[in-house]
């Protein structure tokens, strides 16, 4: 095998407005995303995946990158919560 196929890639994971909205972050905060922003959310996702889960870095990584950017849910809920329960 030559080097161009040792590094060709295979996608495993990708991240939609739809996801994060399936994971629970709510639709106003999911919209307030531009492209920009969802490609920030996906490298950090890419840079913790080899360490969670990557359903629960998905909904981490969204949440705290809208907390970060100043959004609010309004709601009363933890932002993180165990979904196990």
């Amino acid at each position: 095998m030559d080097s161009l196929e040792w590094s060709r890639t295979f996608a495993i994971f990708s991240i939609s407005r739809l996801s994060l909205n399936s994971s629970g972050i709510p639709v106003e905060l999911v919209m307030s995303l531009s492209d920009e922003d969802m490609h920030a959310i996906a490298e950090r996702i890419a840079d913790m995946v080899i360490q969670e889960p990557v359903e629960k870095i998905a909904e981490f990584v969204a949440r705290l990158y809208i907390a970060e950017k100043g959004g609010k849910s309004g709601s009363t809920e933890p932002m993180c919560q165990d979904r196990e329960t």
